[in-house]
């Protein structure tokens, strides 16, 4: 490691040198995984599935193309559960994508931070048992394989800024595109990093070479441009249609931004009357039905659907032009919605027990659809119709984690505690606390709803920030 030179024991020769003892606590804690994870997966390998899950099925089998579900996410299950038509094989997938991103959380923190090998080992099997992650597992839903490109991003990322070197720099833009193709959400956080991770590389460099910081930045921006585009233009071959990350983008823009719509955002009258007759409706514009116009067949979505004859593209088109007005119009409403939507995380975890069983597909609207359920039973030869009654280890788990959400809530804070404390890393420290940022605006602002399952991904942050935190106090000079 940097800045750290072998301590040779002179009785026991070079076995115990600081890299030597790092690289094998890693394999232990490779192997450790390896075990746990076989035991996680022994006990309760059932698949689980929620509403959304159906058209991650739905795009694996080639049957549809459903543009705001990860299609790459499909072809993981095309290619490694559906030749065994089983659906523990993807549970299976997942446990080991979960083993592997308990492992890169360690290495993290060894390598980049300077954290003893045990108290790496320690946060990464905490991770391991994160009651979120596991249910995630054994969910069909792309979190898991997101959290793992997640994991793989930051690493690369602390590897360049490590090394300032470009070959790195431009490795970054590929797990960035895959991360975004799995969860769009993540988005905003992978264009901002494209310009955050050079600035972070190279902000201490003199003066006189800060020409190196113009060069990053436009091969970190034209790395990303080009698997963006290419991207976007799979999409679209994928599709049948024009390049995008995919067609739905205006809809889920306009329920985020619902509560802050007026008639006179429009400049369609017949836009405009359907917002005036939304708020008339079962389901006015208000910020704790945002998700009801999105889904709801009397939504605002499905309404602007009727004013343009079913049309998707002009329906897309009416969407986007209407949220964006609105958000000029009213940015201090715009930020509102982000803050409050923050804001109920926290006074919402009160209500936690009542809120989870419909969740995790136990509860309406989040059930599994019949005709997905037919799809299943189908290619998988399983009957999931009756899933909502199966109270499996992981769900029963998740339930008993109430405490395990404060934890993630106070990632931001967490990560901001370490940057404060002047770490090894001050640049590694400064990518974790500005990712948490990122995402947590992601999180408020992307969002049609206040989903404890949307908190998943600051696992890896908040865990990372703890473990830094433990060295920084727990080995404090006399």
């Amino acid at each position: 490691m940097p800045g750290l030179k072998p301590q040779v024991d002179t009785k026991n020769g070079p076995w115990r040198s600081p890299e030597l003892s790092e690289r094998r606590a890693l394999l232990a804690l490779a192997l450790l995984l390896v075990l746990v994870k076989s035991i996680q997966f022994a006990m309760d390998s059932q698949a689980l599935f929620l509403a959304d899950s159906g058209a991650f099925i739905l795009n694996g089998l080639r049957l549809a193309f459903v543009s705001f579900r990860s299609y790459v996410y499909g072809d993981l299950i095309r290619v490694f559960a559906l030749p065994f038509r089983s659906l523990r094989a993807i549970v299976a997938m997942q446990v080991v994508m979960g083993g592997f991103t308990a492992w890169l959380l360690a290495f993290a923190l060894v390598r980049f931070f300077a954290v003893r090998p045990w108290i790496a080992m320690l946060a990464a099997m905490v991770f391991a048992f994160d009651p979120v992650q596991v249910l995630f597992e054994h969910m069909v839903m792309a979190e898991t394989a997101a959290i793992l490109a997640m994991a793989v991003y930051l690493v690369t990322a602390l590897q360049y800024i490590r090394t300032r070197s470009l070959c790195w720099l431009a490795m970054l833009s590929l797990p960035g595109i895959v991360l975004v193709s799995l969860r769009t959400v993540y988005l905003p956080v992978v264009l901002a990093a494209a310009v955050l991770v050079p600035v972070l590389a190279c902000i201490s460099l003199p003066e006189r070479r800060l020409r190196l910081l113009a060069f990053a930045l436009i091969v970190s921006c034209g790395s990303t441009l080009f698997f963006h585009v290419g991207y976007r233009h799979l999409t679209g071959r994928r599709g049948h249609r024009e390049p995008a990350y995919h067609y739905w983008t205006g809809p889920f823009l306009l329920a985020a931004v619902s509560p802050i719509v007026e008639p006179g955002d429009a400049s369609d009258f017949l836009v405009a009357k359907a917002v005036a007759a939304q708020n008339g409706s079962r389901i006015p514009l208000r910020f704790e039905r945002r998700s009801e116009q999105l889904w709801d067949q009397d939504g605002l979505v499905a309404r602007l659907g009727t004013v343009f004859s079913g049309n998707d593209r002009e329906t897309d088109a009416a969407a986007q032009s209407l949220a964006r007005a609105a958000i000029y119009r009213n940015p201090l409403g715009y930020a509102g919605i982000g803050i409050l939507t923050w804001l109920h995380y926290w006074t919402g975890l009160r209500n936690l027990p009542r809120y989870m069983p419909r969740e995790i597909g136990m509860q309406p609207p989040h059930l599994v659809d019949a005709n997905d359920a037919q799809v299943i039973a189908s290619a998988f030869g399983a009957d999931v119709s009756n899933q909502d009654t199966w109270r499996t280890l992981s769900r029963r788990y998740l339930m008993l984690a109430r405490n395990w959400f404060v934890f993630l809530l106070m990632s931001p804070f967490l990560a901001g505690a370490v940057l404060r404390l002047n770490p090894a890393n001050a640049k590694g420290a400064a990518l974790v606390f500005l990712w948490s940022i990122l995402l947590l605006a992601a999180t408020c602002f992307g969002t049609v709803g206040t989903l404890y399952r949307y908190l998943h991904p600051y696992s890896f942050m908040a865990l990372a920030a703890s473990a830094i935190l433990c060295e920084k106090f727990w080995f404090l000079p006399d």
